[in-house]
């Protein structure tokens, strides 16, 4: 027997689409902080920006994949996710960092400005892509009118 489909609802309809236009912002920005980098630094500092650029894109898409997931839940809820990913998405590069900075010698080939710029711009386009979308949502500003008018 096919289990039914429920439409989603209007709240994780617009988590969805801050999902999608944070994530377009941020592949452009990738995309084109990755090629600057492979002109005019070489191969060595593309590869250095993209896995900082693939970082970043991480870093925001499981948050906002959070969202999406709590979208329709109790605020507590939503809180309460929203607080345990970054923890779990801060948490986990920390603890790479920190095994990672045992020996400094496996960072060496590293672009260390390439990863920093990287991340910036990564960070910036997501946001901006991000914050373009929610000014284009139609959010209501009041509740929508009952059903059982007497």
């Amino acid at each position: 027997m096919p289990r039914e489909r429920r439409l989603p609802s209007a709240n994780t309809l617009r988590a969805r689409q801050l999902l999608a236009g944070g994530a377009l912002g941020g592949h452009a920005a990738a995309i084109i902080v990755v090629a600057v980098f492979f002109i005019a630094r070489g191969p060595g500092s593309a590869l250095s920006a993209a896995l900082a650029a693939l970082a970043v894109l991480a870093f925001f898409g499981l948050g906002q994949a959070v969202m999406v997931w709590v979208a329709d839940a109790d605020p507590q809820v939503v809180l309460l996710a929203g607080l345990g990913s970054y923890v779990f998405r801060v948490g986990l590069p920390a603890l790479a960092l920190i095994l990672l900075a045992r020996d400094p010698s496996r960072l060496a080939a590293m672009d260390r400005v390439a990863i920093a710029v990287s991340a910036i711009v990564v960070v910036l386009g997501w946001l901006a892509a991000e914050i373009w979308t929610f000014s284009r949502l139609r959010i209501p500003v009041f509740d929508p009118p009952q059903d059982d008018a007497r």
